[in-house]
């Protein structure tokens, strides 16, 4: 499907925000939501989502109104996706067609940085490194976190890439979603491959490969 078909089906907001990072400005994202664009967003936010997702980073999606003024629901706002949103989105609907009622996808990450070039988050994790506030799974927010795993029936699909700078925080995040049922491909548990790789022919086989998970997990 194009952007303006999936766009059409799907709204997603984000909740972006500002933080010093071991004394350094950063703008960071702490979740995304993808629901139907009929449902409320003061819907969205409270429900538990029919799928988890957890990625590297935020990445290119920005907030498409200012930051949070006080004036919007809990700080969420509507926010421009990115092409790997678009892949959720695809595997949404594609699962749809299979006869599960997967509409809702929450959008988390090993880490809040907004930093779309993998090069410089990998530099920033190093940067950062006695300073683990940018991450959800970190021990400084250790609540945050498990409010947002409580439900373990709900699935979780692990989507972070396969560099080996990620493996501390992955594992991190290995041990907050244990107990629920995890999807993504992975040769190691521990690096799942991204939705989105960079070829076109290898972004439909991981589309491909994840819808025959859930069908064969959840049907």
């Amino acid at each position: 499907m194009t952007a303006q078909e999936l766009l059409a089906h799907f709204a997603v907001y984000g909740r972006f925000y500002e933080k010093s990072i071991a004394g350094v400005p950063e703008q960071l994202r702490d979740r995304l939501e993808i629901a139907p664009r009929a449902w409320a967003l003061s819907d969205v936010i409270v429900r538990e989502p029919d799928l988890l997702v957890i990625m590297m980073n935020p990445g290119a999606s920005r907030p498409l109104e200012a930051l949070w003024d006080g004036s919007t629901a809990q700080g969420f706002v509507s926010a421009q996706p990115d092409r790997t949103q678009y892949q959720i989105m695809e595997l949404l609907l594609a699962v749809q067609a299979r006869g599960l009622r997967w509409q809702h996808a929450r959008v988390l990450n090993l880490s809040d940085l907004r930093t779309p070039k993998s090069a410089l988050f990998i530099e920033k994790l190093r940067h950062y490194a006695a300073d683990g506030s940018h991450s959800l799974f970190s021990a400084a927010r250790r609540e945050e976190c498990q409010a947002l795993l409580q439900h373990q029936r709900t699935p979780v699909l692990c989507g972070w890439g396969l560099s080996a700078h990620f493996a501390p925080l992955a594992q991190q995040a290995l041990a907050a979603v244990a107990g629920h049922p995890l999807l993504g491909l992975t040769a190691d548990g521990v690096l799942y491959r991204h939705p989105l790789p960079q070829r076109f022919d290898l972004q439909q086989k991981w589309l491909a490969d994840m819808v025959a998970q859930v069908v064969k997990n959840f049907s």
